[in-house]
């Protein structure tokens, strides 16, 4: 898998490769997003009092369903690493 160092930095991809699979990355993450945001919903819906068991069951099922997609997408990604500049050493 490559990293986005590699993508970016890298002759071996075309200005207009890397931008694609800039782009790319980026509906990936708007739809992670997306998930995350209906994971919210769903979360907040379940703590509340008067929901029953049932329905709380329902909403833990729908959340790992969503939870595993999420899982999904980030495989589908390339490798990201931060880069801090560390001055201490």
């Amino acid at each position: 898998m490559l990293d986005i160092s590699t993508i970016l930095n890298n002759e071996t991809f075309t200005p207009e490769e890397q931008l694609e699979i800039i782009k790319y990355i980026d509906a990936q993450l708007e739809q992670m997003e997306l998930l995350l945001y209906r994971l919210d919903q769903l979360a907040r819906r379940a703590s509340r009092d008067d929901i029953m068991e049932e329905e709380r069951l329902r909403l833990q099922e729908k959340s790992k369903q969503i939870q595993e997609e999420i899982d999904r997408i980030s495989e589908r990604l390339p490798n990201t690493y931060i880069i801090t500049n560390d001055d201490s050493n």
